[in-house]
């Protein structure tokens, strides 16, 4: 027996019943994505599909719902049909045939497939990838080009690295470049690598520690400290209004800094949306919410009042020189004071996407709200842009709602949102 759900969460799975007979869940979100139930009460991710979209179809499973999250089940799944597209049985990786299939595809091949993975969707610009491509990877990592990938071991990084020690710098990049082609590869399908040899020797003799910019604020402990700072209820900062805004904006959406600085008042859609136009024509889409409206609102009638004669594209801008905010440093240096580092924008946006994997949201709508994903596809029916909009909005209120309540300024019934304290 199969069933169809729209529903997908954490409640949805604990409450899946035990029958006499196995019956299956189809996720209508996710094609392929299935849940098995046995009587015996053993419940099941699966995958079922075909490859490349012929031939009888395939079932891999990936885990039960007492081993394995939801959201990770959904990545396991992704996973397994992006291999199927690409005419690739999942299941010819395990058991028996696993180094048969691993020894015909080396170094090389997976990490060209990484790089032009990371340029296709954006998170790489063309001169970050150019360096990337043809001289960290063609140059400083030649050596591993025709091992395949379960060839490259600790000793064989550790002799490699002893040898690339004139070009320190050029080296620790390569090296970093290396761990995160061996991640890609467990991502994709070599489930069966035991380690990372190039994350082992990072540990083991090269970063000592990690970069304050690489930091995110503690969820538990530091987040609500820095909260505190932002609303600043002492006065003790002084920050600039506008930069103030920005960077709670930051906060509470995960978006990027110079997205925000360069944000111009003809992306904003009355109160629906804000568009984002990415590289290779990625659109991200921000929904609107309670929150950000208050922001605008803010920002508009600050600049407004001081100088009503005065325009300016930009959302944004200094309203003595009529200039774009351009920097927002010294004003996170300050909301640094009470921590031994100083927080950066990644470290908000780093922040702002553990609690959206926190919260019960789509999966999809997770990567939609980061930039990582478009956030919807353009139809001629603008009512079902309108619909997918205010769908990812509701994710988007969500995690806003968590947000809010992880302040220990707000007072239920009076300041219930930082929204309430700041403005």
């Amino acid at each position: 027996m199969l069933i169809n759900s729209k529903e997908f969460t954490v409640d949805f799975i604990n409450a899946i019943a035990i029958k006499e007979k196995p019956y299956f869940i189809s996720i209508v979100e996710y094609k392929g994505l299935r849940i098995k139930v046995n009587p015996s009460g053993r419940v099941t991710y699966i995958t079922y599909a075909r490859i490349q979209g012929g031939g009888n179809p395939r079932t891999i499973t990936h885990g039960t719902i007492n081993t394995l999250t939801y959201p990770n089940a959904i990545d396991h799944h992704l996973k397994a049909m992006a291999l199927l597209e690409k005419g690739i049985d999942p299941n010819l990786i395990k058991k028996t045939k696993t180094k048969q299939f691993l020894d015909s595809i080396k170094f090389i091949d997976i990490a060209n497939e990484y790089l032009i993975n990371k340029r296709t969707i954006g998170d790489h610009s063309l001169a970050h990838s150019h360096h990337n491509q043809n001289y960290l990877l063609l140059k400083k990592l030649a050596t591993f080009h025709d091992d395949s990938i379960q060839d490259i071991t600790v000793e064989k990084v550790e002799a490699w690295y002893a040898n690339n020690k004139h070009t320190p710098a050029a080296t620790d990049n390569a090296l970093m470049l290396l761990s995160k082609i061996f991640k890609h590869a467990i991502m994709t399908g070599f489930n069966h690598l035991q380690n990372n040899p190039a994350q082992e020797l990072k540990l083991k003799t090269v970063f000592s520690q990690q970069k304050t910019s690489k930091k995110q604020l503690d969820i538990a402990i530091e987040f609500p400290d820095y909260l505190y700072q932002l609303c600043d209820p002492m006065n003790e900062h002084n920050i600039n209004i506008i930069t103030r805004n920005i960077i709670y904006l930051m906060t509470i959406t995960g978006l990027k800094k110079n997205d925000l600085l360069n944000l111009k008042k003809d992306q904003i859609t009355s109160n629906s949306h804000i568009t984002f136009k990415k590289r290779n024509n990625f659109i991200q889409v921000l929904p609107i919410t309670l929150d950000i409206q208050r922001v605008l609102d803010n920002t508009s009638s600050h600049l407004t009042k001081y100088n009503p004669q005065l325009f300016n594209e930009h959302v944004f801008y200094n309203p003595r020189t009529n200039k774009p905010i351009s920097n927002i440093r010294k004003s996170l240096s300050k909301l640094s004071s009470e921590f031994e580092w100083n927080i950066y924008p990644e470290s908000l946006r780093k922040s702002f996407a553990n609690i959206c994997d926190q919260s019960s949201i789509p999966r999809k709508h997770y990567y939609q709200l980061l930039g990582i994903r478009e956030s919807y596809i353009p139809h001629a029916d603008s009512t079902i842009e309108h619909d997918q909009i205010m769908e990812l909005k509701k994710s988007l209120t969500n995690v806003q709602d968590k947000i809010n309540k992880m302040c220990p300024m707000t007072v239920p019934g009076k300041y219930e949102r930082i929204s309430d304290l700041l403005f």
